[in-house]
């Protein structure tokens, strides 16, 4: 059940949530719309991400992107990490099919391939 309204939909109609996350929506967010909304939630704090280094795989038509980043609030270090992104290339260019990202933490630290 939802900890908060849900305004949601799948496009058969049904509505739901699992576990306070939104299973279907409406329309997709925006850049702006994620912004705003991470503005609201850490009280209009400037949050920068910056790549640290970065490392392309590709075979063919298929490509993995490595890229390490470090982020900033209020141009403070808050957390560092690194984004996995597979992609495939297509008659009108390069399609992003997943990105995935872990932060780094004492049990998973960046490694030094990783850094710049």
């Amino acid at each position: 059940m939802c900890t908060e309204q849900c305004d949601l939909q799948d496009p058969l109609g049904r509505s739901g949530c699992v576990a306070g996350i939104a299973r279907y929506s409406r329309r997709r967010k925006n850049a702006e719309d994620i912004i705003c909304s991470d503005d609201k939630a850490r009280g209009h704090a400037l949050l920068e991400e910056k790549q640290l280094k970065f490392h392309i795989e590709r075979y063919g038509n298929i490509a993995h992107l490595w890229s390490s980043y470090a982020l900033h609030s209020d141009g403070k270090q808050v957390a560092r990490g690194i984004n996995s992104i597979q992609a495939i290339k297509e008659a009108n260019g390069w399609r992003v099919l997943g990105i995935m990202w872990q932060a780094e933490s004492a049990t998973a630290p960046l490694p030094k391939e990783y850094l710049p």
